[in-house]
């Protein structure tokens, strides 16, 4: 967008609803002063032409037979012009807007009217691709806009749903997750691969409905009973049946989640032991170290983790086998030193 803005130049963001395109574009225009400059129109039912140029001018064409529009009160008087779903309107609204945006002008017989217009920003739920299928038109008007923004995440797993719930909890405020808010994600991330997408925007809502949860049971910290009333979610409905099997597999996933971190923290901190010992070349710091490195490496193996996170646990182990031998490796030639 700041592309957008520094060029002028048009720009498209697309992906599926519920990904915050309007909610961004809004906080941008408001945090560059643009807001009172921008025109919002909606390319829904009933658009055309009339209503994309101002409305028609009804007593000249009732008197004079001359079709002519009021652009003073269209998008051609603004800096900057929100269009939402402009591909769902009529191909001749689009093949209109297409002349409009090449000639810099509303050109209607004898009337002119210069664009002010410096960027177009068009929000719509339809991929790049699926524009394209809806013809001539379409793809005329697409090549218009030259910067593309896809929000669609790169994935929709337990630690993306996680990220943005970090970023908004404290935001939202309202009762304390208490740990939960892994154990939600991995809920949603569930539903959303078995084929219920859970969009963002519906996430936050399942965030804010298990603390309306705790404050209608009186606390102010969300328990797993909180949970329970995500049935009300739309692709979560049938967690009704299943909910206490999806928490306690959820929070036992959390839990060896968090094993795994702990024990990813503790080897770093080993480690960095050992590579003060190697720049000392202290044969008895290098033997502890080789010893510590073997004995975290025996509690690895059996940490216990749950199916996706076995590859984790042999990375830990075998990495800590390793340095362990390169410990007890270097502290033989120090001491033959």
């Amino acid at each position: 967008m700041a592309l957008a803005f520094t060029a002028k130049k048009n720009i498209i963001i697309f992906g599926p609803g519920g990904h915050g395109k309007s909610e961004m574009v809004k906080a941008v225009l408001d945090g560059l002063g643009y807001s009172d400059e921008a025109y919002y129109q909606f390319f829904g039912e009933g658009m055309d032409e009339a209503r994309l140029f101002g409305g028609l001018n009804f007593r000249k064409l009732e008197e004079e037979k001359i079709l002519e529009y009021y652009p003073a009160q269209s998008f051609l008087n603004h800096r900057v012009a929100v269009f939402e779903e402009l591909f769902d309107a009529p191909a001749s609204v689009l093949l209109a807007l297409k002349d409009v945006l090449t000639a810099k002008e509303l050109r209607n017989g004898a009337q002119r009217f210069p664009m002010r217009t410096e960027v177009i920003i068009c929000l719509t739920n339809k991929e790049s691709a699926e524009v394209a299928e809806l013809g001539p038109s379409a793809q005329a008007l697409i090549e218009r806009f030259p910067l593309q923004l896809n929000l669609k995440w790169k994935d929709y797993s337990a630690a993306s749903y996680l990220s943005m719930f970090e970023k908004v909890a404290a935001r939202l405020g309202g009762p304390v997750m208490n740990g939960f808010k892994a154990i939600l994600a991995e809920i949603l991330a569930n539903a959303t691969a078995n084929g219920n997408f859970v969009s963002p925007r519906t996430a936050v809502h399942a965030l804010q409905v298990c603390q309306a949860a705790a404050v209608m049971r009186g606390s102010d910290h969300v328990e797993k009973q909180d949970l329970t009333d995500l049935r009300f979610l739309p692709g979560l409905e049938g967690l009704a049946d299943t909910i206490q099997k999806e928490l306690e597999a959820a929070m036992e996933r959390a839990a060896a989640e968090a094993r795994v971190v702990e024990a990813e923290c503790k080897l770093a901190a080993i480690l960095t032991g050992f590579e003060d010992a190697k720049r000392a070349a202290s044969p008895i710091k290098l033997l502890q170290s080789a010893k510590s490195l073997t004995a975290f490496g025996d509690e690895a193996a059996s940490l216990k983790v749950t199916d996706g996170l076995t590859d984790r646990r042999k990375r830990i182990r075998d990495s800590a086998s390793e340095k362990a031998v390169e410990a007890q490796r270097l502290a033989l030639e120090a001491t033959r030193i």
